[in-house]
């Protein structure tokens, strides 16, 4: 169980997420785009790893085997050529399952104990991704940026820390996973939501409208569930 007091801010202040502080965003359209961990855009390098999930009231490993996909028909300004906004049109597989990441917004929680952290790039995922399409939900927390700026800045984004979420084992088999991201505004909240390990839970605060709601990608993962 990953829950955090608000003492803990204090700790990582220095620790900005790309969508969680202003001061990221801002530097962000001035830096250099971070890698991708792609072969070529749309397409991610093969790697073998391991990270966990949350599934019904506990917690389960993911073993990755191949490389992220992001379909290439949905416009992405991203190196990786993955986005957040816009649902796929073309999936790399006819059948797949949903995996729901979430990710702090407007507050800051240490970046190691998240189980893909915000300063690393998890095991066959994209190192960035295109979050311009979410510009309008973002404004109010960047409120010194004009929408030119921050859509700019956030058009080759870091991918940003988070935590994963499953509503199936698939058996144990390993498949293609449609990434949707749910972003958390609160630290309570987020202490709330990795309490409970599960997405029903996750579901019924995104009805309760005290989350985002589910955020579409182009983006897939694959792995299997141990």
């Amino acid at each position: 169980m990953r829950i955090f007091t608000s003492h803990a801010r204090v700790l990582i202040a220095s620790v900005a997420l790309i969508v969680a502080g202003g001061a990221g965003i801002a530097a962000a359209a001035n830096t250099a785009a971070p890698s991708s961990n792609a072969i070529q855009t749309g397409m991610g390098i093969n790697e073998y790893g391991m990270t966990k999930a949350f599934y019904n009231g506990g917690t389960a490993s993911f073993t990755y085997s191949k490389g992220y996909y992001c379909d290439k028909s949905v416009t992405s300004g991203a190196s990786s050529g993955c986005e957040a906004g816009a649902n796929y049109v073309a999936p790399p597989a006819k059948n797949f399952d949903p995996l729901y990441i979430t990710v702090p917004l407007g507050f800051n929680v240490p970046a190691m104990s998240m189980e893909c952290p915000s300063s690393l790039v998890c095991v066959d995922h994209p190192g960035t991704i295109d979050l311009s399409r979410l510009e309008p939900a973002l404004k109010a927390l960047y409120p010194k940026l004009t929408a030119a700026q921050l859509t700019g800045a956030l058009k080759d984004s870091a991918t940003p820390g988070h935590e994963h979420f499953i509503t199936t084992l698939n058996g144990g088999q390993a498949e293609w996973w449609d990434v949707k991201v749910v972003g958390v505004t609160s630290l309570k909240e987020w202490n709330a939501i990795n309490a409970h390990e599960s997405f029903a839970f996750l579901n019924q605060q995104v009805a309760k409208k005290l989350t985002t709601a589910i955020i579409p990608t182009n983006l897939f993962l694959y792995f299997s569930v141990n």
